[in-house]
């Protein structure tokens, strides 16, 4: 079994950031392992005062929660030897941890004590400020344009460095709605809805700013903007703003929000935070007022503005009404600078992060052994599959005849043909075949062909079986002929290190020896 265990808090006063960024991970690991048929168990190791909205979430993604007990952070050395002795007891129930995910700005590297490093093969420490060391397998960092000179010193010289934005984690809702969100935001021609979205912490005297500032800028309005809050239910102000939905037909309150996605695609503009949502926005397109809630948002504000994704409202405690709806009403009289916001922000986030962070991660190996007999019946299975078919070299529904006929030649130690199933091995031991891949002898050169089960593709495995072909066979060209229609194909060639020379054929220049 591969076991999973997440470290990360959320409360009123830490937010939601560092939750959701590891549940966008967890979900992504969970999709991962149900596709890969691998038995698995994802737990997350919260402090005990969550709230109960997120052990929700946690009991619908089916993930388990060990909760620890909340200890007082005022001595943060006292902390870390506190938690760390919780931490170690909930993962004592475990055989081993496969992977140990962190997410916490108190933890650092005298946490990692011997009770939870040696029961953990791969840990990933999840950051942003770079002000501590760590003890890890693997550092993430999603701020934007984030470098390794930051980490110089704070991490072991043999970890593996995440950075920026091809690692943002969103989760799959996001990338879903990406391909439609950019055509509605192009096709915008006035601004009709907002979105206020602060944060999972309380923002109540934040939001009131804002709600005002709109509520003085609809009287100037012909059509006033609809709005759409997203609160919790530990907001302080719930009451009030349920009345002022009541009062306002242009607002509405939404609590609890487990649609974000869909409300940031039906937005036209937000006014929000800038933490891990900043890049939820940027996936969507979504241009941004935003507002600096704690220090460590600085920096993506200052990125996400450089890049003119977003108008910088400042610092949330000295954020006044008249810099809300100046800043709104610019937006809206300037449909210009809105498209340019827009295109901006889709630049900074593709909304795949959670998809290369777990290749990345490695928890499976891809390696290839020769086709055996016991193999007929699974290759055949595969050959047949309609997806499969439809690109290949000869495209009709073969017959299991035929197809016995052809195995039986393939593994028939002939010396120009070698047939190899690609093997998938867990960091626990358990191994799936997932692929075949062919090489045949031609002229001094190799032809490559390569199937991956279909019920197992888009995990990058074709690519990791490329890559393991012995470099015996690699002393030679070799060729890849693909159908011009197969652009996944195509991308996968030119990935593998291979050269586009006709618009059907690729090459692998040999290895120099």
């Amino acid at each position: 079994m591969i076991n999973i265990a997440v470290r990360v808090d959320v409360n009123a006063s830490i937010g939601a950031g560092h939750f959701m960024r590891c549940l966008a991970l967890a979900v992504g690991f969970k999709n991962t392992l149900l596709q890969a048929k691998v038995e698995f168990k994802i737990t997350f190791i919260c402090a005990d005062d969550i709230p109960k909205n997120y052990q929700s979430i946690l009991s619908k993604h089916s993930f388990s929660l060990e909760e620890v007990y909340r200890h007082s952070n005022n001595n943060n050395n006292q902390w870390l030897i506190n938690d760390a002795q919780s931490v170690a007891k909930a993962i004592s129930r475990f055989e081993s941890i496969q992977l140990l995910i962190i997410d916490h700005y108190n933890i650092k590297k005298c946490w990692y004590v011997s009770s939870i490093s040696t029961r953990v093969d791969k840990t990933l420490v999840i950051d942003d400020l770079a002000d501590r060391e760590h003890q890890c397998d693997f550092l993430l960092d999603q701020t934007l344009d984030a470098k390794a000179l930051r980490y110089r010193g704070l991490v072991p010289n043999n970890c593996k460095l995440l950075l920026g934005k091809a690692h943002m984690l969103l989760r799959d809702e996001f990338s879903s709605l990406r391909k439609k969100a950019l055509a509605k935001r192009q096709s915008t021609q006035a601004i009709q809805n907002v979105l206020i979205s602060l944060g999972g912490s309380d923002t109540s005297e934040t939001n009131n700013i804002v709600i005002g500032a709109i509520e003085a800028l609809n009287t100037s309005l012909l059509t006033p903007v609809n709005v759409v809050l997203v609160i919790t239910s530990q907001c302080s102000e719930l009451n009030y703003y349920h009345s002022t939905e009541q009062k306002y037909p242009w607002f509405s309150v939404q609590q609890n929000a487990s649609n974000m996605a869909e409300l940031m695609y039906q937005a036209d503009i937000a006014i929000g935070a800038s933490g891990s949502s900043a890049w939820e926005r940027c996936c969507l397109g979504l241009p941004t007022l935003a507002i600096e809630f704690a220090d460590n948002q600085a920096l993506v504000l200052d990125k996400l503005s450089q890049r003119n994704a977003l108008i910088n409202l400042g610092k949330a405690k000295e954020l006044t009404q008249e810099t809300v709806k100046n800043a709104l009403s610019t937006i809206i009289n300037k449909p210009e600078q809105y498209q340019s916001m827009s295109e901006n922000a889709f630049e900074c986030c593709d909304g795949k992060g959670v998809v290369r962070t777990i290749q990345k991660l490695q928890l499976s190996v891809v390696n290839l052994r020769p086709a055996v007999t016991e193999d007929k019946d699974l290759l055949f299975d595969w050959q047949s599959q309609p997806s499969v078919r439809k690109y290949s070299r000869s495209n009709h529904q073969i017959s299991y005849e035929e197809h016995c006929h052809w195995f039986a030649q393939s593994i028939n130690n002939s010396p120009t043909r070698h047939l190899f199933i690609v093997k998938e091995c867990w960091q626990d031991g358990s191994e799936c075949s997932v692929g075949m891949l062919r090489l045949d002898l031609q002229n001094s050169q190799y032809e490559i062909s390569i199937l991956i089960c279909p019920s197992q593709q888009g995990r990058g495995l074709a690519l990791k079986a490329i890559e393991s072909i012995p470099s015996k066979y690699k002393s030679l060209p070799i060729t890849a002929a693909v159908h011009p229609d197969n652009i996944a194909s195509q991308i996968l060639f030119s990935k593998a290190g291979f050269t586009k020379v006709a618009k059907d054929l690729f090459i692998l220049e040999p290895l120099l020896t």
